[in-house]
């Protein structure tokens, strides 16, 4: 019996979801139907292709090898569907990732957008800080991710679509005056995403680089607590005031005026080398949502 196209496509959602009841939810299938196409295919091909573990199925080596195979094998028979008829690229499953201030900039309206255009296509959003995205793009979690920091994986693809507007933010009670050097906040309390995260990174080389050190440094992963601190006169930041202009226009925030300036970060638009089919798009709503929201500053 040759290798049917419906194991290969089982292969390829277990290698993807990291496991049996993820396949088995997402191709509508029982669990022991995927099981058993898997363990038939493991049977041609004399090799084992996962390691089972309870939480996840990790790829042996063999498998692997097989899933680049599979991937090729899979687009093909995507490419043979397409022959003679429009087909949407972007269908299925996406599972897309942002970091919160973008999340917080546009991406209600970037899912909006898509879901308009893509009806077909079922979203699985992440929010996390840009290096945990990273480690998911790496380790095939996610398919696509919006986001600052950059991933050193081979099979990831990165589209730069410009860059961040970030300042330093400080309720006027906890520092009067705009006008400020490094010097100046290094006893004002500062509050940054928490390590290893760029924003951290950035706000302690910002200091580094003047010849100073903060003396009171807090972290947390919320970005609506950190604005709620920030306005409440608790702790200065490293953020982008387009997230924060009803407080700004309030009077509760200003942006503050530094001698140094802050080394902005490049916004990337990353994906798996497999989905390019349809990416552009993604890119090109993300570039237009975000530059709109004045969170990015397009090259």
């Amino acid at each position: 019996m040759r290798i049917s196209l419906q194991q290969i496509e089982t292969f390829y959602w277990v290698a993807r979801l990291g496991g049996f009841h993820a396949a088995a939810r997402h191709q509508h299938l029982t669990q022991p139907t995927i099981s058993a196409r898997i363990q038939e295919l493991e049977e041609h091909l004399g090799v084992r292709l996962f390691e089972r573990r309870r939480s996840r199925s990790g790829l042996t080596p063999a498998g692997r090898d097989a899933l680049a195979t599979a991937e090729k094998l899979l687009q093909l028979a995507d490419n043979l569907e397409r022959i003679g008829k429009h087909s949407d690229p972007l269908k299925g499953l996406l599972r897309l990732g942002a970091n919160e201030s973008i999340a917080h900039a546009g991406l209600a309206d970037l899912l909006t957008q898509l879901k308009t255009r893509y009806p077909q296509m079922k979203i699985e959003l992440t929010i996390d800080v840009g290096v945990a995205l990273g480690r998911k793009l790496g380790a095939r979690e996610l398919d696509v991710a919006i986001l600052n920091d950059s991933t050193d994986a081979p099979h990831v693809v990165e589209t730069a679509i410009g860059h961040t507007d970030l300042h330093w933010v400080a309720s006027p009670r906890l520092v009067p005056d705009p006008n400020v050097t490094p010097d100046d906040l290094v006893s004002v309390p500062v509050i940054t995403v928490s390590p290893p995260s760029s924003n951290h990174s950035l706000v302690m080389n910002w200091f580094r680089g003047a010849g100073c050190t903060p003396e009171n440094v807090s972290s947390c992963n919320s970005l609506s607590m950190m604005l709620r601190l920030v306005a409440a006169g608790h702790a200065a930041a490293v953020l982008s005031p387009a997230i924060m202009r009803p407080d700004i226009d309030a009077g509760l925030i200003h942006v503050l005026n530094t001698e140094r300036p802050i080394t902005q970060q490049g916004f990337f638009v990353a994906y798996q080398d497999e989905r390019h089919s349809g990416v552009n798009t993604i890119v090109e709503l993300a570039k237009d949502v975000l530059t709109r929201s004045r969170v990015l500053i397009p090259d």
